[in-house]
């Protein structure tokens, strides 16, 4: 899987509707760039991310639009994005919504990831290259900056829209296209995607928001992403952890030493993976917790023991931090 970056097929869907609207074949241009336009219609269903490239070359050229990808950004629907855009538009604040998409982007791609970056009083999701990514073109990040920030706006409105946003290439005229698309000050040729937003007002509750259905999305999230990298040190050191967490006695040193690597080893690893240790325990707990509430067997000193914290008051501080409840609030 490291050797060969993929993408989700559905996510190419606006692309499909977009070239309609210009008059172009889609069909013609995704046999043209090796890609089986039937994959669309299968929600499961990956291409490999250099022929996605290829296909974006092509569409952006046939369409004749130098905002193209800002159309199709403005077409996507969360279905297109898995469970990842269940979850997006159920979470309870924007943060919770920033979050899933920095632990489950791999949903849509494993081109590259997202990342949290504190700056003062901003919160920054921002994009990183793997150690085999590929440049994605322009139009591709034009589409998916705006395609992220309408499913935020559906997760918390107003609240929801960017302070700034840049990207790493120079625009095509007009400029106020990019501000209209993701209603926000927009800068160009930035070491990477940069969007960016108050933090403490995406820390607000969103009071439409459902936890039940983001802890079902999370968990096909991570379902799905375990099928298609069965073999990823991401998933090796999830399932030790869920062997080893009841027992307390885990950490990372000792992990890797399952793995037969050192404790250097897993965490360039995993990075290579878009995520790190503490990440993976983190939302390893996290599903847990939430999975043990909704079936209702076990007590919260139960649970408190099963996920490996000291105490009870630490998993509730640790609760209240990745759902804004605490496990009592959550249960009433």
């Amino acid at each position: 899987m490291l050797n060969r970056p993929t993408s989700l097929a559905v996510t190419l869907a606006p692309m499909k509707e977009a070239l309609q609207g210009y008059g172009v074949d889609f069909i013609a241009l995704a046999r043209r760039a090796g890609i089986d336009p039937d994959l669309l219609a299968r929600p499961h269903a990956r291409y490999p991310a250099s022929r996605i490239r290829t296909l974006w070359q092509l569409a952006a050229e046939a369409s004749g639009d130098p905002h193209f990808g800002l159309r199709v950004g403005s077409l996507a629907r969360p279905g297109m994005f898995h469970a990842l855009g269940l979850g997006i538009v159920s979470s309870t604040s924007v943060l919770a919504a920033l979050q899933r998409i920095e632990r489950y982007s791999s949903v849509l791609s494993t081109n590259g990831r997202f990342v949290l970056v504190q700056q003062g009083g901003l919160l920054s999701l921002e994009t990183r290259p793997t150690e085999v990514s590929l440049m994605p073109t322009s139009h591709t990040l034009d589409a998916l900056v705006v395609a992220l920030c309408r499913l935020l706006v559906l997760c918390g409105g107003p609240s929801a829209v960017p302070v700034r946003v840049r990207l790493p290439h120079q625009p095509a005229p007009p400029v106020e296209a990019f501000r209209e698309a993701v209603g926000c000050p927009v800068e160009f040729g930035a070491a990477n995607v940069a969007i960016m937003f108050d933090a403490q007002v995406i820390a607000q509750p969103v009071f439409t928001g459902n936890p039940e259905l983001a802890a079902e999305s999370d968990r096909m999230s991570a379902r799905y992403i375990e099928a298609f990298t069965p073999d990823s040190v991401a998933a090796r050191v999830r399932a030790l952890l869920l062997k080893a967490m009841p027992s307390g006695e885990f950490d990372q040193d000792g992990v890797a030493r399952s793995l037969h690597q050192s404790a250097s080893t897993l965490q360039r690893r995993l990075r290579a993976e878009g995520t790190s240790y503490q990440r993976l325990l983190d939302a390893t707990r996290r599903e847990q917790a939430l999975a043990y509430l909704k079936e209702g067997r076990h007590s919260l000193a139960d649970i408190t023991f099963l996920l490996g914290f000291a105490d009870q008051s630490n998993f509730t501080r640790a609760f209240r931090r990745w759902t804004g409840k605490t496990p009592r609030q959550f249960l009433s």
